[in-house]
This record gives C-alpha cells, sequence and structure tokens, in this order.
C-alpha cells in the first residue's frame, strides 16, 4: 500500500486524497451578515455535528490565497451565523454560492434562494432548507498558517428550525427529503436516490443582466 508523508505531496494532492477518503460528507450551507449589515450565503462540506449539551456543531472555511473567507470574517466580526441544510432541490443555488464573490456582493441573488428572518440571531435563514440552527460563536480554533489553513467555528445552537413535514410521531422522518452529501472532486451524493452526479464550481458571477 503506497503512503505519503503531507509534507512531500503538493497541497492539491494532499487535498484530493483528503476529501476522497473522507466522504460522503454533509454539507454546511451557512449564512453570516458582514459588520457593515451585506448579508453573506456560502456552502461549507468540512462540517460535522458537535455535542449536545450544550447543543453544537462545528464547520471549518479554510482559508483561501488571498486570506480568510468572508464567512470567517463576518463571524468574528457579529458572532452569530446560521447553519441551513442542503438537500437535492437546493443543489444548484448553492454551488452558485459557492463563488469567491467580494466582501460587499451578496451571494443570496446569484443563489436564488429565499430570506427568512432569524429569531436570535442578524443572519438570515434560507427558507428552502428542511432544517435551519441559528448559532452564536463559542470559539474559533485556528490550525496552521497561509493557503488551506483550518479554521474550526465552534457554534452553539440558540434555535432550531424545522420543516412541518418532515416532523412524525416518531420524530424526525428523513424519507421525505433527499440529503446531499459532498464526495471527492466535483461530485455529489443524493443520499437518497444513492446517485452519484457532478457539478463544476462556477467560474464567474453572474451576469448583471441575469441580477
Amino acid at each position: 500500500m503506497p503512503s505519503f508523508a503531507p509534507r512531500d505531496l503538493s497541497q492539491d494532492d494532499a487535498y484530493n486524497i483528503l476529501v476522497a477518503a473522507v466522504s460522503p460528507r454533509p454539507i454546511a450551507l451557512v449564512s453570516t451578515m458582514s459588520a457593515d449589515g451585506v448579508p453573506n450565503l456560502a456552502p461549507f462540506s468540512f462540517f460535522m455535528a458537535g455535542g449536545v449539551s450544550p447543543l453544537s456543531i462545528a464547520f471549518s472555511p479554510t482559508d483561501g490565497a488571498k486570506g480568510p473567507k468572508n464567512s470567517l470574517t463576518n463571524i468574528l466580526a457579529t458572532q452569530e451565523f446560521v447553519v441551513n441544510t442542503v438537500d437535492r432541490k437546493m443543489a444548484e443555488g448553492m454551488n452558485e454560492a459557492s463563488y469567491g464573490y467580494g466582501p460587499d456582493v451578496s451571494e443570496w441573488r446569484a443563489a436564488g434562494f429565499t430570506m427568512l428572518d432569524s429569531d436570535e440571531v442578524k443572519p438570515f435563514r434560507v427558507a428552502e432548507s428542511f432544517v435551519q440552527f441559528e448559532c452564536k460563536l463559542f470559539q474559533v480554533v485556528r490550525h496552521g498558517e497561509g493557503s488551506g489553513a483550518a479554521n474550526y467555528v465552534i457554534g452553539e445552537v440558540v434555535r432550531m428550525h424545522v420543516a412541518e413535514s418532515l416532523v412524525g410521531a416518531k420524530g424526525m422522518d428523513l424519507d421525505r427529503i433527499r440529503l446531499l452529501a459532498r464526495m471527492g472532486g466535483p461530485q455529489y451524493l443524493d443520499v437518497q436516490a444513492l446517485e452519484i452526479f457532478e457539478m463544476q464550481r462556477p467560474t464567474g458571477p453572474i451576469p448583471p443582466e441575469e441580477e
């Protein structure tokens, strides 16, 4: 079996092994608000449940070539965010939100999702999402420096919103949704259909005439 030390690989090669092996991964569609009130929306597949006492979730917006992502900058400034779950019908909009817009541009228009006011935090919720978690920042744990460095954002869930159609007599009825998960490269998994499909990340912003 071949083995590798990450230091001996390019960052791209190490990343490709990591995301292919650690999959499928749930997707957090994270909504934030800048200190100036600009709404931001971005997907992250480095995402996990934390604990239940208190209820917590965590995700890692890794640094890009130009530094921290807008989501992280906003969370550090406001101490709030919302994690919106993603299913198959949201795939294209979620992908559009992955484009690297500047901090003064909102991804909501490109994604085409509907804003809902939150109850306890300022960032909006995604109406199309089947579960939305309003979070207060507990801690950001940084690991590494430069492009690819991790920022483990740990949020304490202060309110949950669940689609009425999912609430049954025995709890959450997951047969009614088509959960979306990230695989390696451009591949995604429709969990209910057990179908793997591909989406390429957008290479540019939406044209002005489509705004």
